[in-house]
């Protein structure tokens, strides 16, 4: 059960990292725009797998940057929103 549990947990930590790397990865080659839902959204859901992650381990540094990699994702999400 402890491994099972240490497992899932390292499962949300790499699935935080892979919304997160490929956002990025597509931003860089021109394939989304920087102001993009799917952008933005892929920053979200990256950083809130990375933050559950991060709590899990009590590595307080690591949550902290990437609460507030979210929120400012969400403030960007929620201004392009508005925009459009």
């Amino acid at each position: 059960m402890v491994l099972l549990r240490k497992y899932a947990w390292e499962g949300i930590g790499w699935v935080g990292a892979f919304f997160s790397l490929m956002a990025f990865s597509m931003n860089s080659l021109g394939v989304i725009s920087s102001q993009s839902v799917e952008y933005l959204g892929g920053n979200i859901i990256g950083c809130f797998f990375m933050i559950l992650y991060a709590v899990s381990k009590k590595a307080y540094a690591s949550w902290v940057l990437n609460a507030i990699f979210l929120l400012v994702a969400v403030i960007a999400l929620v201004k392009v929103s508005l925009i459009n």
